[in-house]
Parts: structure tokens; sequence; C-alpha cells
């Protein structure tokens, strides 16, 4: 299947879909939402070439005419009905600015009317959008999704005539205030507003300056962009269908999975699912079902894809048996144990999750998270509900659905548990606008990994409702080396995968997990718990190559009576291991480190409104390249307008062949 044009369309895999999908006589092109399909048989395959140079694709991913040998003039026998529907919604001559300076672009809404273009550097990025709307145009740099923490670009017209842009930053959900750096974080290139378009280029600075009201930009990974639009030049708040999000590749290296439901060639699917309930009154419920999976030695789970039908959820969670007893067994096809207080889950091995703003996840070909009679047959899944309300009647039957193959895959997926397992039996002091919890993972256990370490790709940070930052730190031979993640102005309700690039992980680190909370409107201590009202602190680490190691953490042995251990113990949880071997005092829980350089604290002075804290630019002159573009196109579709009866009497001919 083709992306949609203007979409983003960037990897060899889509492409080979695509040349496979030709190939057996069946492209599928989807223009503005609507599908049309055009069926031309084998022949067309000789076409590909061309197409691939005529459609958006990221230029990256173009494929040219001496790759397949094929000569030029086979493009008189493109099917026009093809044509015709790719170039569909896909004009954007409306753009103001030069399109050809960017590597890379795609629509940020539905319809297509608000373009973002990009092109990496090394210490700034330049950045072009563009939004048929008569009025401001924002663009935003969030870490989650949310506009709490964003760093954003707002361009407009002012009274004079003078296309101004603002750096604007967003403390919560409140009107953006002026960031204090007006000079060198965020930098106008140009821009212009006419004909009902808003455009502007600027340059974002990659590493901040001043965490406090900047965020860190990726340059080769997937970064959350927040948009709003408006008909009106005055910054204020944004009307329904003009504001958005999307999590955007920039950059060309490959990643191992991306936050979308995409369809995975030669897959089977299986679906776990809690079967209906009324979900309980109480304002805390978490709800237990046990679920056997689909037979094999080793099975491979490539997509997975949350479906959720309450308001009133909370998270999901599924977790993978090890070594299930055969009474535990007896609970597959049992109604849900929501009887959570006097339940102990048998499972601990960590499959995977949802939260509120999470999206499916599908790993890229030749990955996979492996289950079977090898490692595990069974899994838990676990539904959190959140009840404040007591509302009563409220039905629910969420779940999740699994994409899957026997196939072996190049590489094996792991997720390794970090964070504070115990959950219960701390709290967080009153009264303080940040206040951290630290867990630490010791050498000892990072040890039992493969002799060549492992590689961490993505990490799920999990808090409640008052964390705000959350990182983890990467300690090697005494020393603080780049952190494997931290994320800042976490907000609950937008919490997603986050990506990392590849991150090499050795045996003998020390990872340090902190969380950070704002407890300054609480008045008596806040414990650790399961309910929303208390709470946790989780980071989920997707690694590869899979090992039996399946969290690293501590424990405060204090809440084991019995146990010859006092104080605070080393845990490292391996499946199917001896638990004999899990707990063990460290050293390390409180050995001294040296640690990195603070960096983001250079700060400016507070900004004050006006113009002398915006840039301006004169009004945007057409671009030669940008025209000759243009006409160009127009060439093309005269040609092929032209050709159209022409080649669909050879196409109809080839069919006989």
């Amino acid at each position: 299947m083709l992306a949609a044009p203007g979409r983003d369309f960037e990897t060899w895999h889509d492409l080979c879909h695509f040349v496979a999908s030709v190939y057996k006589g069946r492209l599928t092109l989807i223009a503005d939402g609507v599908n049309t399909y055009t069926s031309f048989g084998p022949a067309a395959f000789l076409f590909f070439p061309i197409l691939s140079n005529m459609l958006p694709f990221h230029r990256s991913t173009r494929c040219s005419f001496s790759s397949f040998g094929l000569l030029p003039l086979l493009v008189t026998l493109l099917p026009p009905a093809a044509l015709v529907a790719a170039q569909a919604g896909n004009d954007l001559s409306w753009v103001l600015f030069d399109r050809e300076q960017f590597d890379g672009n795609t629509v940020l809404d539905a319809k297509g009317d608000v373009q973002l273009f990009w092109k990496t550097g090394d210490e700034y990025s330049t950045y072009g959008i563009a939004s048929r709307s008569g009025g401001y145009l924002a663009l935003g740099f969030s870490e989650t999704g949310a506009m709490t923490g964003a760093d954003i670009a707002v361009g407009y017209k002012d009274s004079a005539g003078n296309f101004v842009l603002e750096n604007r930053y967003a403390a919560g959900f409140t009107a953006p205030n002026l960031s204090n750096d007006q000079k060198n974080n965020i930098r106008l290139k140009e821009g212009d507003q006419k004909n009902g378009v808003t455009a502007f280029v600027f340059e974002k600075k990659n590493k901040a300056d001043c965490l406090q009201n900047q965020v860190d930009v990726t340059k080769d990974s997937w970064q959350w962009f927040i948009y709003s639009f408006s008909g009106e030049n005055t910054f204020g708040i944004h009307e329904a269908g003009k504001k958005g999000k999307k999590y955007v590749k920039l950059g060309t290296t490959k990643t191992i999975s991306v936050n979308e439901i995409r369809d995975v060639d030669d897959a089977k699917e299986f679906t776990i699912v809690q079967p209906e309930i009324t979900i309980p009154t109480a304002e805390t419920a978490y709800c237990y079902t046990l679920h056997k999976l689909p037979a094999g030695k080793k099975n491979f789970i490539l997509s997975e894809r949350p479906s959720s039908s309450s308001k009133l959820l909370h998270h999901l969670v599924v977790y993978s048996c090890y070594g299930l007893p055969e009474e535990a067994k007896a609970m597959v096809g049992q109604e849900p144990n929501c009887d959570y207080e006097n339940f102990s889950n048998p499972c601990n091995g960590f499959v995977t999750e949802w939260a509120p703003g999470m999206a499916g996840r599908t790993f890229e070909p030749g990955f996979g998270k492996p289950f079977g009679s090898d490692s595990f047959e069974y899994v838990m899944l676990e539904i959190h509900y959140n009840n404040p309300e007591g509302l009563e009647d409220e039905k629910d039957s969420s779940g999740y659905t699994f994409l899957y193959n026997d196939k072996q895959v190049e590489t094996e997926i792991g997720t390794l548990t970090l964070g504070d397992l115990q959950v219960t039996g701390w709290s967080l002091e009153p009264g303080k606008e940040i206040v951290a919890r630290t867990t630490v993972c010791t050498p000892e256990c990072t040890k039992r990994w493969p002799s060549d370490g492992i590689t961490a790709f993505s990490v799920f940070f999990h808090m409640h409702q008052r964390g705000r930052n959350q990182r983890v730190q990467i300690i090697r031979d005494g020393r603080e080396v780049n952190a494997l993640s931290s994320i800042r102005s976490f907000e609950y309700g937008y919490q997603y995968s986050k990506n990392l690039g590849e991150v090499k992980l050795l045996p003998g680190d020390r990872l340090i997990t902190t969380c950070e909370f704002d407890t300054s409107e609480d008045r008596e201590p806040v414990p650790g718990g399961l309910a929303s009202k208390e709470e946790m602190c989780f980071a989920w680490v997707d690694y590869y190559p899979a090992n039996k190691v399946l969290a690293c953490t501590q424990v405060d042995m204090g809440q084991a009576p019995g146990s010859p251990l006092n104080g605070t113990a080393a845990l490292c949880l391996e499946a199917n291991g001896d638990s004999a071997d899990s707990v063990f005092p460290s050293e390390s829980l409180t050995a001294p480190f040296q640690r990195l350089p603070a960096s983001g604290n250079t700060c400016a002075a507070p900004a004050t409104a006006g113009g002398a804290n915006s840039s301006t630019s004169p009004a945007l002159a057409a671009s030669p390249t940008s025209s000759a573009s243009s006409a160009f196109s127009s060439l093309y579709r005269a040609l092929f307008t032209i050709a159209a009866p022409l080649a669909l009497t050879i196409i109809l001919a080839l069919q006989f062949f």
C-alpha cells in the first residue's frame, strides 16, 4: 500500500511493499482519504522507477532509472488512473518558500493544509511550516506530544505588515509565555502571509541552552511536534480543529519500532481481551485475566494493538508468565479477578503496556518479541480502572491484539523493568515542588547480560499525576556516561514509548532510575501505591538481544519479615531463575560516582512583551527553484493528460502477454 500523498513514506520496507503490490497487479493509492484501486497486471512492474520519481517519496528512498536499467520512454505507459490518484491533494505549489532546501516533509493535519519540512544539522536544524490559514501559525517541539513543556515558534504578521517570529514556552495547558531567549534558540530565516497562506522558515538549536523554557530536539530519531493555526493574527486560544500533534521521524537512521499500527506481511493475529465487566465503583480497581498464547516452540510478536473501551481506564499491562504453577493455569477462561488487594500476580515478566496518550506499536522487519514453549506460553492481562466519582453501570472489555508469526527473526527483543517494583512502603514529602525517588540496578545483575552487552532502543516512563521529570543514568567504571534517556514535563495523559536510537549497555553497568514529583499542593505524605492518587516510578526498557534478566532494581527488606538481609538489597529477577539468587547485598546501591557536567542551565534574563523580543522578516519572494519545480510538474501533468488514451490501450494489450 502506498502512503497517502504528502504523508511519510520513508523506509525501504514501505518501498518493497509497494513494488510487491505493483508486481501482483494491484496498486492501492490513497488520495484525501479515498482509496483508488488500479489493476494493471505484472507488466506495470516496469513502471515502478518512473512512478517512484514522480510521487512524493522522501528523497532518500527514491529509485533511479539506472537502478532498474529501464528507459525513460516507458513513462508513456504509466496508467493515467494511477497518476491522477497519486497527484490528488499533493499540489504543494501554495507553499510560499522553496521546498527544495529541505530533506524531509510530512503533512501534519488530516486535510493536508498544514505542511512541515525539515533539514537536520549539527548545531541547528532548519524547519519550514506552511498552513492554508490567514493568521498566526505555531509549531511546537514537545517531549511528550503535550502542550506542557513545549518550545514553540509562533509566526504572524503585525499591524505594520512585518512578519514576526516569537519563541514561546508552555509551562502548562495555559497561554505560552515569551521565552527568555529570543535570539539564539529559534532564529527566523524568512516568513510571509498572503493569499490565505502563512509560512515561515526558521532554525532551531538542537541542544537547549536553558531547559527551563527550551527543549532538546532530536536530529536522527522520532520527535513530537504540536501545531496550531488561526484566521487571526492575534495569538490566543486554539479553536477546535485547528490544532494537533504528530510523532515524526527525523534523519535517516533506521529505528527498531514505530508508535504506529502498521500491517505486517505473512502475519497471523491473536487477541487477549478481558470479558466484559461492570467496572467497580471503588476509586481504584485492578482486574486480572490469564490467557494462553498460540502454541509453538518459538513465535514472535511483530505488532502490538491495544483496544480500550472505557474512559475510566488507567492502564493496561501484559505480563509474561514463567514457570507458572499448574493450579494457576486454571485461571484461564475464568471471570476477571478484581479482588486485587488479595491477589498475588504470579507473572513477573513484561510484554507491553498501554496508558493514556499511547497508540499501537509495530517493530521493523527483522525484529520481534519471542514467546512459546521455549520462553513463556501464558500472559496475565492487568487492567487498572480509576473511578474517583464512583460511576455506576460502566462497562469495559479492553484488551490487546498482536500480530505474530513463527518465522525466526534476525533479532529478538526483550524488555527490562527498572524502577520501584515494590510500589508500596514508601512515601513522598508533601509541600515540595520537586521531590525525588531513586532506585538502582546494580552491576551484579547487569553482569548476567551477554558478554557483549545489550542495545536499548526505547523506554516507557511511567508515573502518576504528580510526576514531572524522569531519567535513567548509566554509570560505568565509577563515571556517569551519557544518560540512557530522560523526560521533562511528564504528562500523565501523554505517555508513549520513547525511541532512543540505539544505546549500548555493557555488563557491569549501573543504572540509576530517578522520578521527580511535584507535591506542592499536598499537605500529607504521598504514599507509593497502586491507586491513581498515589505514586509510582517505573521505566520499561526495550532492548536486543533478548536474555533472561527481566528486572533489575532494589528492594527494602524491611518489608520481608524473616529475611536474613537487613535494609536495602539488590534485586535481579531472571526468567525461570533461582529465587535464592535474585536478592543480594550490594555496595553499588550507595557507591559514589563522578557525574557529568550539568547542561541546559544557561538561561537568559526574563523576556518582556514587545517587538524587541521578536524576529522580523520581509515578505518572501518566489524562488526560482520552486517556480521551476512547479513548471516541471505542470509539464508532466500535461504530458500524461495527452498520453492517457494511448497508455490505457497499451496497458490493456499487455494484459494478454
